[in-house]
């Protein structure tokens, strides 16, 4: 006949004082997590100007309550990070009316840009700029009715890498008449501006 925990007392001790002693390894004497807790704890990132390995977990920190109030964007972006996704944050435009709505894209990229001329470019819209005194490659996309449609940029940071913005109008058949890409320099002259 199998036995139940109720005939071995001995057990409800052991088990008891297993979970005592989880407890106090997770928390320390005043209720916080100690350092041995396996909980991740969020930290905010430090004033700018960043390198993009600060932005890591924080990419949405790249335009603060007045950027995103300018550019007329949601407050809160969409932040996506490691290790289930690629580091980026997104954030929806709040126009409405003639000149559309928009998407927002901004993401830390590995790339190295200080030779332009060296980079393979694939779209024949592609030119090379300058942000911030920074090279650049940007590229407009127009719609079926040839009208502007979206808008690339990948920018170089002087700590090494680059960053990718990128903004697009919804829909997919029917471009804007505003100047998507004059936008997607505005934004990303700020975040440049930030960046070292």
């Amino acid at each position: 006949m199998p036995s139940s925990v109720s005939d071995r007392p001995w057990i409800l001790g052991v088990v008891g004082a297993a979970v005592v002693a989880a407890t106090a390894a997770a928390c320390g004497t005043d209720g916080n997590p100690s350092p041995l807790s396996s909980t991740p704890t969020t930290s905010q990132v430090s004033p700018p100007p960043w390198a993009l390995t600060d932005l890591t977990y924080h990419p949405c920190s790249v335009l603060g309550p007045d950027e995103t109030a300018r550019f007329v964007l949601e407050p809160s972006g969409k932040q996506a990070t490691p290790p289930r996704e690629l580091s980026s944050c997104s954030w929806l435009s709040i126009q409405t009316g003639p000149s559309g709505s928009f998407t927002l894209r901004f993401a830390p990229a590995t790339g190295d840009l200080s030779d332009l001329e060296q980079r393979r470019v694939r779209d024949p819209l592609e030119r090379t700029i300058t942000i911030a005194g920074r090279r650049a490659a940007l590229a407009p996309t127009l719609r079926p009715d040839g009208r502007n449609g979206s808008c690339s940029l990948y920018a170089s940071v002087p700590s090494g890498g680059s960053f990718y913005l990128g903004i697009a109008v919804s829909g997919i058949g029917t471009g804007v008449d505003w100047d998507v890409c004059a936008k997607t320099i505005d934004v990303a002259t700020v975040i440049a501006s930030r960046l070292r």
